[in-house]
């Protein structure tokens, strides 16, 4: 009978210290994220879109993990909306991108409310069933006991070429009528992760 109760109560005590906020995973709050990314058209026209949908989460050894519906794409214009998600990211076969990485989390564990850091990370893009690596510096902001927040220091550069989506980039030219459509894609983000 005392075993038994030594067992509970370890068993208990190791639950417990599994779900305190020390060891709780960080999860992505997307109502306060975005993620935009910038086209380039006729050399010298340049427009902001958006990601509308995103997933993920920082465990508590640092394994990021981030998903992007590609089929939220918001360019505030229907029909580009709708040419990006059939013609560019072919949602119907890739419906999402995927990042993931790893965060060093000792380098956040003693950071206090309002606190900033700029740390590296490296990782994985998969994009249109494709996989490169990744590499960039983000800045990361302790906004409370609960929240980070996560942005990048400085625009990625992702090259649609390199992904396999040099076709779809022609098929938008062709079906806009545009001389011109850069595959290079600054991306930037700024996403409030929660526990």
């Amino acid at each position: 009978m005392m075993k038994l109760k030594e067992i509970s109560l370890i068993s208990g005590f190791v639950s417990a210290l599994l779900m305190s906020p020390a060891f709780a995973q960080w999860n992505l709050t997307n109502d306060q994220s975005n993620l935009n990314f910038i086209s380039i058209k006729k050399n010298n026209i340049a427009e902001v879109h958006q990601f509308k949908k995103m997933a993920g989460e920082v465990s508590d050894q640092g394994k990021i993990h981030l998903t992007i519906d590609l089929a939220s794409v918001n360019t505030n214009i229907d029909i580009r909306n709708e040419r990006l998600k059939t013609l560019l990211f072919n949602v119907a076969q890739f419906p999402q991108a995927e990042f993931t990485g790893t965060l060093d989390m000792s380098s956040i564990a003693d950071m206090k409310a309002g606190d900033h850091k700029t740390i590296a990370v490296q990782g994985q893009l998969e994009l249109h069933g494709v996989t490169q690596p990744v590499k960039t510096d983000l800045d990361i902001v302790r906004l409370n006991n609960d929240q980070i927040q996560v942005t990048t220091h400085m625009p990625l550069i992702v090259n649609a070429d390199r992904y396999g989506m040099a076709d779809g980039i022609g098929k938008l030219m062709e079906v806009a009528g545009l001389p011109m459509i850069s595959s290079a894609v600054p991306v930037t983000f700024d996403l409030v992760f929660s526990r």
